[in-house]
């Protein structure tokens, strides 16, 4: 093995006011920046394999998009696409990325946005340097929960409430890993970290861009090794986690993206230190693909809707969810091609899953995993985007099985893909377990 090459970067990519916020029921418009939004890149090189891994402030990254950066990124570098991640960290208050709910479209943007996250990987590629690399795991509690819930009544809710008296018990559980890797220079100086946690980052709300507690991450983390430090963060498995504790009278007012953003800097600077550091380490990427049936609107869904929107008194996001149904059933059958792909730096895997995966079946990839540490991200590479439930979760109900125009996953993806991305694992390290419960 050759001695390690890394380089990291950052970018801003902050919209124009006025743009589209996607990620709520309702169209809102941004009028404000809390703090801006980023494209950030790292590059990995050991030998002549080269790994990228970006990040994009935003609810997802479009699949042409996501392409539109590795095509550009190889086009530069040589860097394949099958060796390139694009990772969206999900904030809720961030770029454009679809078209809004009034109709409004944001080509130019988007065309810019990838331009700048692929740029973000040259800058990186071009800067990369002798390196250390090390990899580990801490904990952090009390800072996600799971937001599905069964009531006393048997049926389930997904965000009940804060001291709801009809909650019965959590449907499932959380992760609370934090996954940190470290990138120094021979000298000990940081390039940056790569650190995954899984929570719904959608702490902030309103009309302001932010890219929510991964910004505090940032903020805190070059407080303590420099402005120049990079950090890079990618979303854990939480399709069913958010920051809500129900158990609890809702607090007053704070700064709730600041204080996860702390927790989590704290957590990373101690796996950080504990951790040894390596000049040498085996690289590698594979890639697979699974078709899936797009999910269509049933009889039921729609009977269901069309008597929801003939009652005036109903709004909101029951109305919401009725449009989005009648929409759906105007629309044609046919298949999606999920991409699935996983990373090999040492002795550290990253998973990369399509959508908002349910924790269940980032757990299950973990625990499948033949790798000493196994980093689950989601939504990257673009090739769908929606809640990926457990197969289960179809049949229970709650918000995120919920049919819509733009997340139309079929019962049982979620199982597949995990299957898919612990083979492409196994790959990895010529071993093949199966997945356990």
């Amino acid at each position: 093995m050759e001695m390690l090459q890394c380089g990291m970067a950052e970018l801003d990519i902050t919209p124009p006011l006025g743009s589209s916020i996607p990620g709520y029921t309702e169209e809102r418009k941004s009028n404000g920046i809390r703090d801006p939004l980023y494209a950030k890149a790292a590059v990995i090189q050991s030998g002549d394999t080269v790994l990228a891994l970006v990040a994009i402030d935003a609810l997802f990254v479009p699949e042409r998009e996501a392409n539109r950066i590795r095509a550009r990124v190889e086009a530069f570098t040589g860097i394949p696409a099958a060796r390139t991640a694009v990772f969206a960290t999900h904030t809720h208050t961030g770029a454009p990325v679809r078209t809004g709910l009034d109709g409004s479209r944001h080509d130019d943007y988007l065309a810019y946005m990838a331009d700048r996250a692929a740029d973000a990987v040259l800058i990186a590629y071009n800067g990369r340097e002798p390196a250390r690399i090390g990899w580990g795991a801490g904990h952090v509690q009390d800072v996600s929960f799971q937001r599905r819930y069964w009531m006393k009544d048997g049926t389930l809710r997904t965000n009940p409430g804060y001291m709801n008296p009809d909650i019965d018990r959590p449907a499932g559980p959380i992760d609370p890993e934090l996954s940190v890797l470290s990138l120094d220079r021979l000298d000990g100086s940081p390039i940056g970290v790569v650190s995954c946690f899984a929570c719904h980052t959608d702490t902030v709300g309103g009309k302001v861009y932010s890219g929510d507690y991964p910004a505090h991450l940032s903020a805190e983390l070059k407080e303590e090794l420099g402005g120049q430090a990079v950090s890079l963060f990618l979303l854990g498995t939480c399709g069913d986690i958010n920051h809500v504790d129900t158990s609890r009278p809702k607090m007053a007012a704070r700064n709730i993206a600041r204080d996860i953003g702390r927790r989590l800097a704290e957590e990373v600077l101690r796996v950080r230190t504990e951790t040894a550091a390596a000049t040498e380490a085996e690289a590698d990427a594979l890639n697979d693909f699974i078709t899936m049936e797009l999910r269509t609107a049933s009889a039921e869904e729609i009977e269901r809707a069309r008597s929801v929107l003939a009652d005036s008194r109903i709004t909101g996001a029951e109305r919401f969810f009725a449009e989005q149904v009648m929409k759906v059933s105007e629309l044609p059958g046919g298949t999606a091609r999920l991409e699935v792909q996983a990373l090999r730096i040492g002795g550290l895997a990253l998973a990369c899953l399509p959508g908002e995966i349910f924790v269940e079946l980032g757990l299950a990839v973990k625990a499948a995993s033949p790798f000493p540490h196994t980093l689950v991200g989601t939504l990257c590479n673009g090739s769908i985007y929606g809640y990926v439930c457990t197969r289960a979760a179809y049949d229970q109900g709650g918000y995120e099985p919920r049919l819509k125009v733009f997340s139309r996953i079929s019962p049982g993806t979620g199982e597949r893909l995990a299957e898919c991305v612990s083979g492409l694992l196994a790959r990895l390290t010529d071993k093949r377990p199966s997945l356990r419960p």
